[in-house]
């Protein structure tokens, strides 16, 4: 079944969650109706309040639009994007300086933004979008030392249910640092020994395929990506890394198999990467048409950042993070990760 689609501003859902409409009836939100404000006051309980909604409805959507755009381009199914979203709003995430109703309510309109196109009424009244531009952990109160701390026990304890949920005993790890990466490209992880204690292959073989199993790679990589300070990361690698996940993910096809030339990237057979891309646009049900040309336009500003280099010679994304004694050590900020157990 194809999204919903054919309302400009109005419902759909993108991810086909059942129990989300009726039928293949298209229901538009209250708050893009053009509705009176005596129409709104005489079908609420709370006209004064809900009236106001309407606004505030509005300016949300706007806001979480972009993002929403984005997830729905980088996540392949409604629970994985409810799960990085939760993550990304998660008590000892970037956000952590907001309540917990702030970040719940946050957390609520990205989802539905992402999977519906909507904002609901009753997750608005807590969205700090509404008071000005949200800032990371800028807020009183806000505490980088126990945010970082809070961070490092929860990796710890996650990767510990990991290793036992697979049958990994953890004590044979202690002493020793590994270094985990991960490939951006094809979402695989390894695991290298960075001291000189011994450990049996089979040991390392077993932790290697717990971490490759079901997502856990994957979503180590975007969070380590979406928590890693970019001036750190290779501009080459990270363009080539940009254009081949988004192409990927649209045409099914794989850009370092076209050819560069100073206009573009082309096939064998001479056809445009662009015009293959658009082409796709126009077939696939992972991006609405009220969005088409969004994507479009987001993906040429990927070809001509990936042109400023020989893709060729450039290497593919990796990103690591060492691992000690149940903790995390990374450069700047730990990322608050969900492992699949």
């Amino acid at each position: 079944m194809a999204a919903i689609t054919g309302v400009v501003n109005g419902y759909y859902n993108y991810y086909h969650v059942k129990g989300r409409y009726d039928d293949d009836k298209v229901r538009t939100p209250w708050y893009d109706r053009d509705l009176s404000k005596e129409e709104i006051c005489s079908n609420n309980d709370v006209p004064d309040r809900n009236y106001q909604g309407a606004d505030l409805c509005r300016k949300l959507a706007v806001t979480y639009r972009g993002v929403a755009a984005s997830n729905r381009a980088k996540y392949a199914t409604a629970q994985e994007a409810k799960d990085a979203i939760w993550a990304k709003y998660s008590a000892g995430g970037k956000y952590s300086a907001y309540s917990h109703d702030e970040r719940a309510s946050m957390a609520r309109n990205e989802i539905n933004m992402t999977l519906y196109g909507t904002i609901q009424l009753g997750d608005v009244w807590n969205d700090p979008h509404l008071d000005g531009e949200v800032s990371l952990n800028t807020r009183s109160g806000a505490n980088e030392a126990e945010n970082r701390a809070f961070n490092i026990k929860t990796l710890g304890a996650q990767f510990m249910n990991l290793w036992r949920n697979n049958g990994i005993d953890a004590s044979q790890m202690s002493g020793s640092s590994f270094m985990f990466s991960v490939n951006g490209m094809d979402m695989s992880a390894a695991i290298t020994l960075l001291d000189g204690k011994k450990h049996d292959d089979s040991f390392l073989e077993m932790m290697t395929a717990a971490l490759n199993s079901k997502s856990n790679a994957k979503n180590l990589f975007y969070n380590l990506l979406y928590d890693s300070d970019k001036s750190t990361l290779p501009k080459d690698s990270l363009a080539k890394f940009r254009l081949y996940s988004d192409f990927k993910n649209i045409t099914g096809l794989d850009i370092r198999e076209f050819s560069q030339t100073d206009d573009g990237f082309f096939d064998s057979e001479g056809r445009n990467a662009t015009d293959i891309y658009d082409e796709a646009l126009n077939s696939t049900d992972k991006v609405s048409f009220q969005f088409h040309g969004i994507a479009s336009n987001y993906f040429r500003t990927l070809v001509d950042d990936a042109l400023k280099y020989d893709m060729d010679s450039t290497p593919d994304l990796t990103l690591s993070m060492e691992y000690r004694n149940g903790n995390v050590y990374l450069n700047g900020d730990k990322p608050h990760l969900n492992f699949s157990v």
